[in-house]
């Protein structure tokens, strides 16, 4: 029921994306196709589609790669310091080289979960979140930022809050999931539904902030 419910907020996201993108900021039109593909992607998965020996593990791992690089790609969108963004592409390499071999010759092959490459990305992901928000809170600039309605703020909040749940469940996931501790994945599942539930929706305010401002600065 849950996943349903936050598919709902997958297609929420992606309306809202696609109705304010000609207003959009550079860097938010980037979610456009990202959201495209979590829609695909997320409908194939309620249905079961891509699972393969009665799991979809698989195509999970392979799915938190690509988020992870993107998500790099877009967080560093808001950084305009080139010479430290690019040493952040190249941490980003060896997480993604680290990833593959731990999804190969560490955790058993590709047809299983590969917790320890998931929570190397996802603490790459909240370093990176938290040296926004330092920069963001020690700006300099005369520029008065009004936080709740500041486009950046508000889709980084939402991959943040996402990721640090991702951390807790696959910190857990080993040693839990595959003892059939119940408990322990409803409330996980849970929790992931809900940050994802968040993470649409700040996307979905964040377009919508983006928009109303460009369209008044152009006025």
């Amino acid at each position: 029921m849950l996943e349903n419910f936050y598919y709902v907020m997958d297609v929420v996201a992606f309306v809202c994306c696609l109705f304010t993108y000609k207003g959009l900021d550079k860097n938010f039109k980037r979610l456009l196709p990202l959201l495209s593909f979590l829609l695909v992607y997320d409908f194939v998965n309620i249905f079961g589609w891509l699972n393969i020996y009665h799991s979809n593990a698989w195509c999970n791992n392979i799915e938190d790669i690509l988020l992870f690089a993107f998500f790099t790609w877009f967080i560093q969108g808001f950084d305009e310091r080139i010479g430290r963004r690019k040493k952040v592409y190249i941490g980003a390499g060896v997480v993604i080289l680290l990833s593959i071999l731990d999804i190969l010759f560490v955790q058993g092959g590709i047809w299983k979960r590969a917790t320890a490459a998931t929570l190397i990305q996802d603490l790459f992901l909240i370093w990176m979140i938290c040296d926004y928000y330092y920069r963001l809170l020690n700006n300099d600039s005369d520029e008065y930022i009004e936080l709740i309605t500041h486009p950046p703020f508000l889709a980084l909040t939402g991959v943040f809050f996402y990721y640090l749940s991702t951390t807790f469940f696959y910190s857990c996931f080993g040693y839990m999931v595959y003892r059939n501790n119940y408990h322990f994945y409803l409330i996980a599942a849970t929790l992931l539904n809900l940050t994802t539930f968040a993470l649409n929706f700040l996307f979905s305010i964040a377009f919508i902030c983006s928009f109303r401002k460009n369209r008044l600065s152009s006025l």
